[in-house]
């Protein structure tokens, strides 16, 4: 009798051992199914987010390229029917320079992010006139520092040579330099620096506008990103400039912060190694910019 109560008991605990198995089994695949529908959810919401910032994106494209067409156009047929002084086609002939000028940058940002995107862009190492190609940067976009009573401060050495990409690293420096320059309020201070280091190059882009908030920086260099959004933005741009501007620091090995705070200004660090290449192109022979040089109206 004894034997049977015993094995009874035996079975009993192997059936709730079973049970609770079954049941552990039952709570984990639940446990991984809300786990799995949480990521999925969470995917959905981020492609969501980038459709939306793609239309965005579009609608500001859009607004970019035909608001300089149609200022070009209009200070054309007003140049072509005034038949005024010389100083009035002189200013208009400025208008149009300038509003081509940033048409022509735009455009350059939309194609290089089309070939980082179809992965078609690399970098083509040459030693560089840096010196050369940061005044370059800087008297590219003297018609809007003067324009915005902006001091920009050049400290780098007058005979600063460096193994890179010229083109790319330029796009980068016009992006940073575009940025400092459309988000500090009029009579601003920026400052371009470079120098070497022991190991690469050091360049920063400091100004002493309105900065960045903290819980905004993760996002700066987003694709398609603008930290000011809507209709009622008051910058111009597209929101491809610092994502481009990390790609291709990306792409010649080198690395991009930004460091703000709100009221204080912000900072923009690049640092770009010694690359490993052969190079047998002279600095003035690499210095082949992607922007006209600027005009004297």
């Amino acid at each position: 009798m004894s034997n049977d109560l015993n094995a009874h008991e035996m079975v009993d605990q192997e059936l709730v051992e079973a049970v609770k198995q079954r049941l552990d089994s039952n709570r984990k695949a639940l446990h991984d199914l809300k786990e799995v529908t949480r990521k999925l959810e969470e995917i959905n919401g981020k492609l969501q987010e980038s459709e939306a910032l793609k239309s965005h994106f579009l609608s500001n494209i859009r607004n970019e390229i035909n608001n300089p067409l149609t200022s070009i156009m209009g200070l054309s047929r007003q140049l072509a029917t005034s038949g005024g002084p010389a100083e009035t086609t002189a200013a208009i002939g400025q208008m149009i320079y300038q509003e081509a000028f940033g048409l022509d940058f735009q455009l350059q940002n939309i194609f290089i992010a089309a070939e980082l995107e179809a992965g078609e862009a690399s970098p083509s190492y040459a030693l560089v006139d840096m010196s050369s190609l940061m005044r370059t940067v800087v008297d590219l976009h003297r018609h809007k520092i003067d324009q915005k009573q902006m001091i920009v401060e050049e400290s780098f050495p007058a005979d600063l040579s460096f193994v890179t990409d010229a083109q790319h690293l330029q796009i980068v420096l016009m992006n940073l330099l575009d940025n400092a320059l459309e988000f500090c309020p009029q009579g601003s201070h920026i400052k371009l620096s470079a120098g070497m280091t022991d190991s690469g190059m050091m360049l920063s882009v400091e100004d002493s506008g309105d900065g960045i908030a903290a819980d905004e920086l993760v996002r700066v260099f987003d694709r398609f990103r603008q930290l000011e959004m809507g209709t009622t933005k008051s910058h111009r741009g597209h929101g491809l400039g610092l994502s481009i501007s990390k790609a291709l620091m990306d792409l010649m090995d080198g690395t991009i912060s930004l460091n703000s705070e709100q009221g204080k200004g912000s900072i923009v660090e690049l640092f770009l190694p010694e690359p490993c290449v052969d190079v047998h192109m002279s600095a003035q022979d690499s210095n082949v910019f992607l922007f006209d040089e600027p005009e004297e109206f």
